[in-house]
């Protein structure tokens, strides 16, 4: 496919790479803080229920402004907006070091919340529409990789990082990390105007009323919920069976290896049936794995199983993404991808604050076991709902 692009097409090609440099260096930054930051904040004297509360801090950011930063993306660019997010990237490492309060905690938690809104998703459509011609499928492959490769390098810098120097020392790296980023995007030519024609949008009750994206949303709210179990909650429940936090970081970084890895290979196989049957098969095996994962002390097993999590998670995510967008209508699409990412947003803030009420009444190990069977039942209403179409 390279040997067929245009001298137009490489230059757009050579500007979108520069964007998914800053978004390697993006995620890498936040992913450095999960296996540490649970650990880190009961330090400060959280609970496990503020724990939960942290990760619902950052979903509820994400809703009550991911629409007002969308706006502002679109009358002043892209580019303007992310420059936002990665600053605050930069600042966000900073408050946890001054941080003397749980309080103080939980407004960095709601900053990180308005930077991931302003960056990932924004990112992603700057380069689909920065790449021009057949230049633009290579430029989202690079993205989504990248983006799976910072999430597999930060939890290791963060775990061996704190380990070996401390939390500081970690935080001092995240901040580092995102103003690479940030300084990736101020080299970065934005050659996409703003459009001035107004978007006619399909109504949210007449998108919800179509069992296919219910469907689909519905994964994407199990799926985060089992991200929620696993990043907020794995950290804490590997300190009780006797893992460091850079043995918890190698577990984080052969999950995101997996989950990257798989993505490419998986978006070959998303055809017709295949697609939800993959979606849902998914969803399911995380939840199996999750839940051997509460009952599992020893490091080997832990890596394996958190191996084949990121497998399903890689194609989980994959398919949901694809089935979203080849089943909704052809003129609901854009309102049919808003929902699908609402459900992600309200499972942010929900799951957590659940998570943690029941780590703190019956123990870590539950929250996990909970989350797993959740899933279970949940992915079982999805097929429901696709048959009822």
């Amino acid at each position: 496919m390279l040997e067929r692009l245009t001298g137009e097409e490489w230059l757009s090609l050579l500007r979108a790479s520069l964007i998914c440099v800053a978004i390697f260096f993006a995620d890498a930054s936040h992913s450095l803080v999960i296996p540490i930051f649970p650990t880190f904040a009961q330090e400060h004297g959280a609970s496990l229920t503020m724990i939960g509360l942290y990760g619902s801090a950052i979903g509820v950011a994400m809703i009550l402004l991911s629409v007002p930063i969308g706006s502002i993306s679109d009358k002043f660019g892209r580019k303007a907006v992310l420059l936002m997010g990665f600053s605050l990237f930069t600042i966000v490492p900073i408050i946890y070091i001054v941080a003397s309060s749980t309080l103080h905690l939980l407004v960095a938690r709601l900053i990180l919340g308005v930077a991931m809104g302003s960056t990932f998703g924004l990112g992603f459509i700057w380069v689909t529409e920065e790449a021009v011609g057949e230049a633009r499928v290579i430029a989202q492959g690079i993205y989504m990789t990248a983006m799976g490769i910072g999430f597999t390098v930060g939890p290791i810098i963060g775990g061996y990082a704190s380990t070996l120097w401390g939390f500081n020392a970690a935080f001092i790296a995240s901040s580092l990390l995102g103003a690479s980023g940030l300084t990736a995007i101020l080299l970065t030519k934005d050659t996409v105007r703003p459009s001035s024609t107004p978007v006619k949008r399909a109504g949210m009750r007449e998108t919800l009323s179509d069992p296919r994206v219910l469907a689909a949303g519905l994964t994407n709210f199990i799926n985060t919920l089992l991200y929620n179990a696993l990043s907020t909650f794995f950290p804490l429940y590997g300190v009780v069976v006797g893992l460091n936090s850079a043995e918890v970081g190698l577990g984080f970084t052969v999950r995101g290896l997996f989950s990257t890895v798989i993505r490419y290979p998986a978006n070959i196989a998303m055809k017709g049936r295949m697609t939800f049957l993959l979606l849902v098969g998914g969803v399911l095996a995380q939840a199996v794995m999750i839940a051997f994962l509460a009952s599992s002390s020893i490091l080997n097993i832990v890596l394996i199983l958190l191996a084949v999590q990121g497998v399903m998670y890689g194609i989980s995510l994959t398919a949901g993404n694809v089935y979203i967008t080849s089943e909704a209508p052809p003129d609901r699409k854009g309102a049919a991808m808003g929902v699908y990412q609402s459900f992600s947003n309200t499972s942010s803030v929900i799951t957590p604050l659940v998570l943690g009420g029941v780590a703190e009444a019956y123990g870590v190990a539950s929250s996990l076991q909970l989350a797993a069977a959740t899933a279970i039942l949940g992915a079982m209403l999805c097929v429901f709902l696709n048959r009822s179409r």
